[in-house]
């Protein structure tokens, strides 16, 4: 029997391990450093792009986490794909194994698509009819209500899925840059309350009040506090004056279960990325290439098109409502999540809306008069 036994076999398993850790360590190389494939790009809304990283060394393991500084503006999956969103800026960061890199993303606004305005009448409508009264219909304007303080602009949004998103963060007297959230009543014109300008990030709810009663909704007497009234749409205006929001009933007689607007609404997606409420008018037959599915059981997963689908849509004269957020002050926030469109309608210290996220419709819901929510005008 050996004297040393048990040394000798602790000296065989470590010179073992020894081996097998060389071995291993040849296989793979600790990560010493990484860096993105680009440090800046820009994109438009609806585009991706897939960010790559380089290692070092180049056979290095590690696992990569990826966030985005602003998810509404870009958001960025686990495999490094970013998604434009919104027009606005923000940083895409990748952590692995505690290395970090960055890439700045710049989203801009979609450049119009060709066909982009079939079925949009010369004034400015998405040709199809809605009633939100046993005796009333109106058409539905091209796109969100969008304001450029710098020039005292107005216009509809050049696609009826765009929104400005972090745009509005940026909302003062003077910016250049186009805004399509808004306090309510923030017409520009005299209404009688403090806050009455589009651009006013103004977080007092009762300097919002037109005509010094809470009680006073943006119609009649009072129509001078609705944007569509009294403001010339800039790449519309054949018809300046006879714009207007809807009121609160009207909201729930549009989106209800009477005969004429049963089984008419649903949440939908556009080509992956746009979410938000589509409308269906009274008289409708579907296209060839699109299904319609009414309601919410799907979330915005309930119906998807792809660009050149919704644009048949839109030629039969559908309606589509983006989840553009809501601005709180100078912060926004929920876009391409939730959906707020004002009334004309007053409610306290709030006025109603049509709200919607992913698993809910709620026409009538009020929201304090601060927030700064979308509109979309209507004619008669």
């Amino acid at each position: 029997m050996s004297k040393y036994p048990k040394i000798h076999s602790t000296f065989y398993i470590l010179h073992s391990a020894f081996i097998l850790a060389l071995v291993a360590a040849s296989c793979s190389s600790k990560l010493r450093d990484i860096a993105l494939t680009t440090e800046s790009m820009s994109l438009y809304e609806g585009d991706t792009y897939q960010l790559g990283i380089d290692a070092t060394p180049e056979d290095a393991d590690f696992t990569a986490v990826w966030t985005s500084s602003a998810p509404y503006v870009a958001s960025v999956n686990a495999t490094g794909l970013v998604v434009a969103r919104s027009a606005g800026t923000c940083t895409v960061t990748v952590d692995a194994d505690g290395h970090t890199a960055s890439c700045e993303v710049v989203v801009m606004e979609a450049a119009t698509m060709p066909g982009a305005d079939v079925g949009v009448t010369d004034y400015g409508a998405v040709d199809g009819y809605f009633s939100v009264s046993n005796s009333r219909q109106v058409q539905f304007a091209c796109g969100n209500l969008q304001y450029q303080a710098s020039s005292g602009s107005w216009r509809f949004a050049e696609t009826q899925w765009s929104c400005r998103g972090a745009d509005n963060r940026y909302i003062s007297s003077g910016t250049d840059r186009w805004i399509d959230l808004f306090g309510w009543g923030t017409s520009g014109d005299s209404t009688g309350a403090v806050a009455n300008q589009p651009w006013t990030s103004d977080s007092d709810d009762a300097h919002y009040i037109v005509g010094g009663d809470t009680a006073n909704g943006i119609y009649g007497p009072n129509a001078i506090g609705d944007w569509g009234r009294v403001n010339h749409i800039q790449n519309h205006d054949e018809r300046s004056g006879s714009w207007r929001v809807l009121t609160a009933d009207e909201w729930r007689f549009l989106i209800g279960d009477n005969g004429l607007r049963a089984n008419r609404w649903a949440l939908a997606t556009i080509n992956g990325i746009f979410r938000g409420l589509i409308l269906i008018p009274d008289q409708w037959t579907a296209p060839d290439d699109a299904v319609f599915t009414a309601g919410k059981s799907r979330g915005y997963a309930t119906n998807s098109y792809s660009y050149q689908q919704w644009l048949a849509m839109q030629s039969t004269g559908v309606v589509f409502l983006p989840a553009a957020g809501v601005r709180d002050g100078l912060q926004v926030n929920n876009v391409n999540i939730d959906g707020y469109y004002w009334s004309a309608t007053p409610d306290g210290d709030a006025a109603c809306t049509l709200g919607f996220c992913s698993d809910e419709v709620t026409p009538g819901f009020g929201r304090y008069r601060h927030l700064g929510l979308s509109v979309r005008l209507v004619i008669d």
